[in-house]
């Protein structure tokens, strides 16, 4: 048992077809902020796994609904192209709508599964 691998296929099934590459990058940054949730929780049943899987997946659908951009330039707070310039204050330090967005749909996914609980390093 342990965290499962998840292969575009299983993604695919899920939610429809997706570019490979940009799945495999997106699953990287959709697997640490899962990561950065669960913690030391173990996932360590079937279904923890399922609950992982499930949540891994589905910020890998919100990546998708952003263009893949993993979160990049998503909390920046002034862009400057030529001549034109734009400036927002984000809500909070380290925050994004990205991120946000990930993370949430990650717990709603585990939500029941025990593992929003992060547990203790021993």
């Amino acid at each position: 048992m342990g965290r499962p691998e998840i292969t575009v296929e299983d993604y695919e099934d899920a939610y429809g077809p997706v570019d490979e590459d940009a799945f495999g990058a997106a699953l990287r940054c959709a697997e640490a902020e899962v990561a950065s949730i669960v913690g030391y929780a173990p996932v360590d049943t079937p279904a923890r796994e399922d609950a992982w899987r499930r949540a891994v997946m589905a910020a890998v659908c919100v990546d998708a609904a952003y263009g893949f951009s993993h979160g990049i330039g998503e909390g920046a707070e002034s862009v400057t192209l030529g001549k034109f310039s734009y400036s927002a204050s984000s809500p909070a330090p380290g925050s994004s709508p990205w991120r946000d967005e990930v993370r949430a749909a990650a717990r709603r996914e585990l939500v029941g599964s025990g593992l929003l609980y992060q547990g203790l390093a021993l």
